[in-house]
């Protein structure tokens, strides 16, 4: 890996193929390690690749988009100091993820920017992307970024989780309640128990697992077949990067769901998100949408009896909007708290001011933009 990354990563953060636009990994033809698997490509990272199986080509990997669009750029990234590069690309598009139409083939420039080709414009509800062959013999080609640019068609349809999945070949399901979701995963003998929520977009969730806890960012393809996913341990950090998720409907987990995921994490991290919190664009709390989450809250507050902060974190925008932001969250999260006993709480706006981790990737900074409940020390 070069030492220093390109800094051009706002090609990554336009790109409809990224997880935090919704986008979902729907198949893929392989990898040579699940570590460098094809969520990679989306994950809006510049440093993190996908890696075909070594010297098989063709290969392939089926993204489906939060909505049907209309694309008029495809592009990629490989970094060219590796000589791991595809010595050509193609990109095909798809209205059902069964019947494909040819919409570009590209060849590499040994050049470590993204590298872009304008189309006629088309409209896509899938893209399949194959390298076909790789540019230097006795070298594996590498995808750092997928990328396509265009004009959604219609609103993200934000199909439901619920049900039962297999996911990296474990069972698993998921609950939800408005926009809050618990759920768990099979894991040997000690399985992964989960709560979060949805930002319209992508599922978020805190996880634990006996004395591990840690972060998912996760997406469902718009028919509801489909789930991809980031995973992070403790921190979402490039350091602490867990195996990604790969799933489809399938068979169900035994274990039972548990509602009380968060209380079990202020006890082992002091710390929760409340992911399942809606906000306007503006940072105003949806009340509605937001009851269950707020009832949960509620049920911290009273039930965990140590003095708490509830504070507001914003990477998405510059510092000042970030500021605004997480000013009129933590305002509307109060005013809706307003028959609670808050003696023992504290109310923080942090924006994105002492971040606990500064975020690395677009995932990251939607993980860690969240109203959070902490253990005050």
């Amino acid at each position: 890996m070069p030492s220093k990354l390109p800094t051009d990563v706002a090609n990554e953060r336009s790109s409809l193929l990224d997880v935090t636009r919704g986008a979902t990994i729907v198949s893929r033809t392989g990898e040579a390690m699940l570590i460098t698997s094809a969520i990679a490509t989306i994950d809006g990272a510049i440093g993190t690749y996908w890696t075909p199986p070594p010297h098989d080509y063709p290969q392939s990997i089926v993204i489906a988009l939060a909505a049907p669009s209309r694309i008029d750029r495809v592009g990629f990234r490989s970094l060219a100091a590796l000589d791991a590069e595809a010595n050509h690309v193609t990109f095909e598009r798809s209205l059902d993820g069964a019947n494909w139409l040819p919409l570009a083939t590209m060849t590499t420039r040994h050049v470590s920017t993204a590298q872009w080709l304008d189309i006629a414009p088309a409209e896509a509800a899938y893209l399949r992307v194959t390298i076909p062959d790789a540019a230097y013999a006795g070298h594996d080609a590498r995808l750092h970024s997928l990328l396509a640019h265009g004009t959604e068609l219609a609103a993200p349809k934000n199909a439901p989780i619920d049900g039962c999945w297999s996911i990296n070949g474990e069972a698993a399901k998921f609950a939800q309640h408005g926009a809050r979701v618990t759920g768990v995963v099979e894991q040997n003998k000690q399985p992964l128990l989960f709560a979060g929520g949805s930002n319209g977009r992508m599922w978020r969730f805190n996880w634990i697992r006996g004395n591990d806890y840690g972060y998912t960012a996760l997406t469902v393809s718009p028919d509801g077949k489909h789930l991809s996913a980031l995973n992070w341990h403790e921190e979402a950090i490039p350091l602490f990067t867990a195996f990604p998720w790969f799933g489809d409907r399938g068979g169900c987990a035994a274990t039972p769901l548990r509602d009380d995921v968060p209380i079990l994490l202020l006890h082992r991290a002091a710390r929760v998100s409340l992911f399942a919190l809606q906000f306007d664009a503006n940072g105003n709390l949806l009340a509605d949408a937001s009851r269950d989450e707020l009832q949960s809250l509620i049920s911290i507050i009273r039930g965990v009896p140590v003095p708490l902060r509830i504070i507001a974190h914003e990477f998405r925008q510059d510092s000042k909007r970030n500021k605004e932001i997480a000013e009129r969250e933590i305002a509307s999260v109060r005013a809706a708290l307003a028959d609670v006993d808050l003696a023992r709480v504290e109310f923080v706006a942090a924006g994105s001011d002492s971040p606990r981790q500064v975020p690395e990737s677009d995932a990251a900074r939607a993980i860690y933009s969240s109203v959070d409940v902490e253990v005050r020390r």
